[in-house]
Formats: structure tokens, C-alpha cells, sequence
């Protein structure tokens, strides 16, 4: 038998000790709530980053389809090979003033439009790793952005004072935007690809070429691997 003051020192003891594992189960609690919340938002904004990645994609193979379907009889396509390994390719569309529009004319002046993938600079590469889906970090170490570039992004007069409605002000171009070493200027369309190979079908030879000169192949083939997919997105476009 417990006397009084024995008594109520055990019952303080048992509610003190009560209230030790209560406090221990509700950080528990806490921890849970908190990691299962944290990784709900990480997943839905991976999720929401490739959504839109994918939609970017689909929107450039659609905007290729549609100009290569609309192509005038008198525009030519070439290919030129850049580099051999890896294979880096530039693809030229001469005579197609509405192809790959940017800006507010809705033509081109210069019909030019050269689209070709872009090594990442090194401030880029060295930007912290991202996350995939499987939430695996991986650092970019061989990346690429496929851009385009054509004459109009620089509109000059006959003086060489840029027209009012040219996008760019200057041939330097400004802290966001510098010309390549033939004073181009390149926009992204895709900015993050793996690798992006072009193929011309040679009527004559009956083969798929990965070097043409300027001529008008019925069919063009593209294979373009982006980050997360591991394999290649292949579409064939008709240019007839």
C-alpha cells in the first residue's frame, strides 16, 4: 500500500512520463506529415517541369510538320555536318518566310532559318543537378539547347541603324544575348536536349543522309533524345 505522498508523487511520475511519449509520438506524427507533404510538392513540381517540357516538344514537332508541309516551290533545305562525334548538324531552310515566326511581323524578311543544337556554356553546365522523377540527381554534363537564328533578329537600314521594329538594337546584342563568331544571334526552342540528328532521304541512292547540299528531299527524318526518356522521339516529315 502506497501512503498518500507516496501516491501522488507516482501518479505525477506516470504523467510525466505520459507526457514524454505523447510529445514523442507527435513529432513523430509531425516528421511523417512534413515528408509526406514535402515530397507530394517536389513530385508535383517535377511532374508540372516535364509536363511542360513535353508540351515544348510537341509544340516544335509541330511547327517543323507544318513547315515543312507549306514549303514553296522555290525553298531549299540543306544539311551541313558540324561535328562527326557527336554528331552535330545545322539544318539551313532557305525561301520560307512564315517558318519558325518569332516577333510580331508574322514573316520573315530574310528568309533564312538555320536550327542547330547549341553546347551549353560552361556557367550553364555548372548550374546545381537536377532532379529526375525517380528523384536521382544528375549533373549536366554534356548538354545541348536546339536554337535557331535567322538575319531579322538584327534589321538594319540602308544607314545600319536597326529598324523600329527590329528585336535586337545592336550587332553586339546585350548581356542576355551575344552573337556567335559570325555575328548570329540564337533563340531556344528546345533549351535542353541530349542529342539531335537530322536525316535527308536521297531519292537516288535510296538511303537516309546525314549530309546534303541544298535541294528539296521528300522525306525528313529527325531522332531527339531529351533528358528523362531513354529512348529517341523519331518523326518523319513530308516535305511534298
Amino acid at each position: 500500500m502506497f501512503t498518500g505522498p507516496e501516491l501522488r508523487s507516482r501518479e505525477r511520475g506516470l504523467t510525466l512520463l505520459e507526457i514524454v511519449v505523447g510529445l514523442g509520438i507527435l513529432s513523430l506524427m509531425a516528421g511523417a506529415i512534413y515528408g509526406i507533404v514535402s515530397g507530394a510538392v517536389e513530385s508535383t513540381a517535377a511532374l508540372a517541369l516535364i509536363q511542360s517540357e513535353d508540351r515544348r516538344v510537341e509544340t516544335f514537332l509541330d511547327r517543323t510538320r507544318l513547315a515543312f508541309a507549306h514549303l514553296p516551290a522555290t525553298a531549299t533545305l540543306e544539311l551541313k555536318v558540324l561535328e562527326a562525334d557527336p554528331l552535330r548538324q545545322e539544318l539551313i531552310i532557305r525561301g520560307v518566310d512564315h517558318a519558325f515566326v518569332w516577333g510580331n511581323n508574322g514573316w520573315w524578311e530574310t528568309p533564312t532559318v538555320t536550327i542547330a543544337p547549341l553546347r551549353w556554356p560552361d556557367e550553364r553546365v555548372a548550374v546545381p543537378a537536377r532532379a529526375d522523377l525517380r528523384g536521382k540527381a544528375e549533373r549536366a554534363a554534356q548538354r545541348f539547347s536546339l536554337a535557331m537564328t535567322v538575319p531579322d533578329f538584327y534589321r538594319a537600314d540602308s544607314d545600319g541603324e536597326p529598324m523600329p521594329d527590329s528585336p535586337l538594337r545592336s550587332r553586339l546584342g546585350h548581356q542576355l544575348l551575344q552573337p556567335d563568331q559570325q555575328g548570329r544571334f540564337w533563340i531556344d526552342l528546345l533549351p535542353e536536349v541530349d542529342r539531335v540528328e537530322w536525316r535527308f532521304y536521297d531519292v537516288a541512292k535510296k538511303t537516309w543522309v546525314e549530309l546534303q547540299q541544298p535541294g528539296r528531299p521528300p522525306l525528313i527524318e529527325l531522332r531527339l533524345s531529351v533528358p528523362g526518356r531513354k529512348s529517341p522521339l523519331r518523326a518523319v516529315f513530308e516535305t511534298i
